[in-house]
């Protein structure tokens, strides 16, 4: 009797900890897509750009910090830097707020919608940074996260309507899906 609940308990560990890994990577991917959201707002509140300034540290992660325009040129990270377009929020570092969790893909994924493969997690262009206008509309792009245990996830913003949607990668299908 002892053995089987040894065996069933040991058995219970590893799908316990892919459940929890899950969990953590979905609740990362919600925070960072509630962050690009409330920029969003903020741009239309505020009739001002506002935003998400994606930067990779020297450590080789990434943070992000929400800056309004401060000189109606829009958003620039040289502007950011200098605080003539200042950061209201950040900066986040998810893999201090979510245990093993990072901005982060795997390079060999193509993305939703078959954009290419590619070993950058964020791509809103080459400047990194979502931008949202005063009338809602947004660079589009894509910012990916990924858990210790594989577990991707992509949060996409379209540009016309800026509208932000969280997709997980589902490996056996090889299809993104609504997360």
């Amino acid at each position: 009797m002892l053995t089987i609940a040894a065996l069933l308990a040991g058995m219970a560990v590893p799908v316990t900890a892919s459940a929890i890994d899950s969990s953590r990577a979905r609740h990362a991917a919600g925070f960072v897509a509630s962050r690009l959201r409330l920029a969003r707002q903020q741009a239309v509140y505020k009739t001002r750009f506002v935003g998400v300034v994606f930067q990779q540290t020297a450590i080789g992660r990434w943070r992000f910090t929400i800056c309004v325009d401060g000189n109606g040129n829009g958003i620039r990270r040289a502007e950011t830097a200098s605080g003539k377009d200042p950061c209201s929020e950040g900066p986040y570092d998810l893999a201090d707020m979510f245990a093993d969790i990072a901005i982060a893909v795997d390079p060999t994924l193509g993305g939703p919608e078959g954009s290419a493969a590619s070993p950058n997690p964020v791509r809103f262009g080459s400047s990194q940074i979502a931008s949202f206008s005063p009338a809602g509309s947004c660079t589009a792009g894509t910012v990916y996260l990924r858990s210790r245990k594989g577990v991707q996830y992509a949060i996409r913003v379209g540009n016309v309507t800026g509208r932000t949607r969280i997709l997980r990668y589902e490996p056996g299908s090889r299809r993104w899906i609504d997360g």
